[in-house]
């Protein structure tokens, strides 16, 4: 893979990643049994972001140290600026003008802590929200702090490959994964006297690691050969299709190596496009799947909102919010606006500052 080419399949998870998060916050019904089903689990995707990160960040860092000896920080912190920023400060402000037109209206809906513009602009709404033990009010900031677990994981993993030799990446990753199952184990135990279980960086760093593991192994001719084998490929993908479906089932089960087992099944399945010398069983980045990956950034950012303005707009419209009609409502009208919401935003926004970063902040 060049700079300027995508790995095959890997934009289809993101938006699969995206799919099972939207499912998490429609409203629940228990009324519809195969519509409750569906909708647990929603952090796995948030899961499958993190290791797709790990790989894919791993990955050009590797390719800039194997190509120029060492890494250029100021070269990459402004690529991912270029890329995070733009619509993060867009859906901050967002959230911040909904909830003063919200409070001037007498429409805003108390459901979580008061957020101050200072943790939210430094990326640091995830570690209020742990000491809040709640989510902030306003909307889309309440799934804004895995974007700052996000940032903090672009500056850890700077540090690490401008000073780890990259033959010592595979050992600082195991590491890595060790030191993210002793602070959930704390946590549980109670001497860290609060949740963490992937919600800030060492908690989650299973997930990063592990995503990391995938772009060291891919450099292996033993690895190309494994995952091109099609029968393997067709165990991993099942056993991952499972894991994403069922895992609510069984999660709260394995404890403090959730996690852990979360970022292995899912470092696998990347694993199986990533190393593969074949495009089988693959989905083109040209598909549709493919193109709405490449938005679920905005996906991701936008559904929140939109999932809110079809809510209220049922509770107008009168409709029972267990009806098979309001369900469809939100559901399917909120998808669809987010997805043409999110392609406005990335042909007329995003991609100005990735035009400007791929003029002036060429990868490596």
């Amino acid at each position: 893979m060049t700079a300027l080419n995508r790995y095959h399949t890997l934009d289809a998870l993101r938006f699969f990643a995206f799919l099972k998060v939207f499912l998490l916050h429609l409203p629940d019904s228990q009324q519809h049994p195969f519509y409750h089903f569906i909708k647990q689990g929603g952090g796995t995707g948030v899961a499958l972001f993190f290791v797709l990160s790990g790989f894919l960040i791993s990955d050009i860092l590797i390719r800039e140290k194997e190509k120029n000896g060492y890494i250029t920080p100021l070269r990459f912190w402004v690529r991912r600026a270029f890329r995070i920023w733009p619509l993060y400060y867009l859906g901050i402000s967002i959230a911040f003008a909904g909830l003063i037109v919200g409070g001037y209206l007498g429409i805003s809906a108390r459901t979580g802590y008061d957020p101050t513009p200072w943790t939210s602009l430094f990326f640091l709404e995830n570690y209020r929200m742990i000491l809040e033990g709640t989510h902030p009010n306003g909307v889309p900031l309440t799934v804004f702090w895995s974007l700052c677990v996000e940032e903090h994981f672009y500056l850890l993993w700077l540090f690490v490959f401008v000073f780890v030799p990259l033959r010592r990446l595979f050992i600082v990753f195991i590491f890595f994964i060790f030191s993210g199952i002793l602070t959930r184990y704390l946590s549980a135990t109670g001497f860290i006297p609060y949740s963490l279980n992937g919600n800030e960086i060492i908690s989650a760093l299973d997930y990063f690691a592990c995503g990391g593991m995938v772009a060291i192994v891919k450099r292996n001719p033993i690895a190309h050969k494994l995952f091109s084998i099609p029968p393997f490929r067709m165990v991993i993908l099942p056993i991952s299709i499972g894991f994403m479906m069922f895992q609510h089932l069984f999660y709260a089960n394995l404890g403090i190596f959730g996690v852990t087992v979360s970022a292995v099944v899912y470092a696998l399945l990347i694993a199986a496009y990533a190393c593969a010398s074949d495009q089988w069983l693959s989905i083109s980045n040209n598909s549709i799947l493919g193109k709405l990956g490449v938005i679920s950034y905005g996906l991701y950012v936008f559904h929140t909102p939109t999932i809110m303005f079809f809510t209220k707009l049922r509770e107008r419209l009168g409709w029972d919010e267990g009806s098979a009609s309001g369900l469809w409502l939100i559901g399917l009208g909120s998808l669809i606006i987010t997805m043409l919401v999110s392609y406005m935003v990335y042909r007329w926004y995003e991609v100005w500052f990735l035009k400007v970063r791929a003029r002036y902040f060429t990868a490596p």
